[in-house]
C-alpha cells in the first residue's frame, strides 16, 4: 500500500515531526510517502491561512492521483479543503480531526482538545459543533504556544502539555485527550502517561 501524508503548511520542522511518528508506526509493506506543499503559509493559523493553502492542497491531491497512490491524510488538525480533496480523489482522503473525533468516541463518554492559541479555542468549539459533538466534549484549553513555536521547544510543550492534561482530566472530566495540531505531532506517549487517560495524535491516528 502507497500513502501519500500531506504537511498542508510550508513547515519543514512540522514535517520533519509528522515523519518521525509515521516512521515509528508504518508497516514494513507499508510505502509511507511524508511531504509539504509546494507554496503557502508555514502554518495555519487561521481561515485566511487555509484559504492561501487551498490550491496547493488541491493540486498535491491531484498529483497523489496521478502517482499512483492508495490513501491521503491531510496533516493538519484543521481538515483544511477535506471536502474539496474528497469530491477530485479517487482515491480515500482523511483529515485529522475528523479521524480524531471518530476515535475519540470509541474511548470515552467526554474527549477534551489542546490547542495551539488562544484564539483556536472558539474555533475548535465551532468544529465540534460542525460535528454534532458538543455533549460529547469536555474542554478546549490552549498551550499558547504557535505552531512553529511548538517545534522550536519541545520542552515548554511538554512542561505545559502535562499540566494542561492534568487539568483537563482533574477539572474538566475528559476520559479522552486529542492533541489539536500536527505540530504537536509526537508528544502523545509523555503526556498520557502523566495525565493518566488515552492521548490521541491525530497524525497517527489518521494513518
Amino acid at each position: 500500500m502507497k500513502i501519500l501524508v500531506l504537511n498542508p503548511n510550508t513547515s519543514g520542522a512540522v514535517t520533519a515531526r509528522i515523519a518521525a511518528v509515521i516512521r515509528k508506526i508504518a508497516r514494513p509493506e507499508t510505502q509511507a510517502v511524508v511531504i509539504q506543499i509546494a507554496h503557502g503559509p508555514e502554518a495555519l493559523e487561521s481561515y485566511y491561512d487555509e484559504s492561501v493553502a487551498s490550491p496547493f492542497i488541491l493540486e498535491a491531491v491531484k498529483e497523489a492521483g496521478r502517482n499512483g497512490f492508495d490513501a491521503i491524510v491531510i496533516a493538519a488538525f484543521c481538515d483544511p479543503v477535506l471536502e474539496a480533496a474528497r469530491e477530485i480523489s479517487a482515491v480515500p482522503v482523511y483529515g485529522l480531526e475528523e479521524t480524531a473525533f471518530s476515535v475519540a468516541l470509541l474511548l470515552g463518554n467526554k474527549f477534551s482538545i489542546l490547542t495551539e492559541r488562544k484564539h483556536k479555542v472558539a474555533v475548535k468549539q465551532q468544529h465540534v459543533r460542525k460535528h454534532g459533538l458538543e455533549s460529547r466534549l469536555a474542554s478546549v484549553r490552549p498551550l499558547d504556544m504557535g505552531v512553529t513555536e511548538i517545534t522550536a521547544d519541545p520542552d515548554k510543550v511538554r512542561r505545559t502539555g502535562i499540566e494542561l492534561c492534568r487539568r483537563m482530566v482533574e477539572e474538566d472530566g475528559a476520559e479522552v485527550i486529542i492533541m489539536g495540531c500536527a505540530s504537536m505531532a509526537g508528544f502523545s506517549e509523555e503526556l498520557g502517561r502523566a495525565a493518566g487517560v488515552p492521548i490521541l495524535d491525530p497524525v497517527a491516528v489518521a494513518f
